[in-house]
């Protein structure tokens, strides 16, 4: 009787190291996916900013298109937009100072 609760006792003491091995390495790979996750949230962050700033480019040269149909109007339209851009940049800082 002793020697098999002994034996049940072995089985339930191996299968608890069993489960906290296990419940370890899923607590590790747990944490690898918050890692990634984090990481993959801040690279769609960084892509939606680039979009945002493609969209405005294309914006500029859809503008700078139909003031300046030419190659060499489009080039000096486009530093025109540019500086306009720049300058309403500083109005609205200069605004929130």
């Amino acid at each position: 009787m002793a020697n098999e609760l002994q034996q049940t006792l072995a089985r339930i003491i191996n299968k608890s190291n069993i489960l906290v091995e296990k419940y370890h390495a899923l607590e590790n790979a747990n944490a690898m996916l918050a890692n990634e996750n984090k990481q993959l949230l801040e690279d769609i962050e960084q892509m939606k900013k680039d979009n945002e700033q493609m969209h405005q480019e294309i914006e500029y040269l859809k503008m700078a298109r139909v003031l300046a149909p030419n190659l060499d109007d489009v080039a000096s339209a486009r530093a025109t937009i540019s500086k306009l851009v720049r300058d309403i940049d500083k109005c609205i800082s200069q605004l929130n100072e």
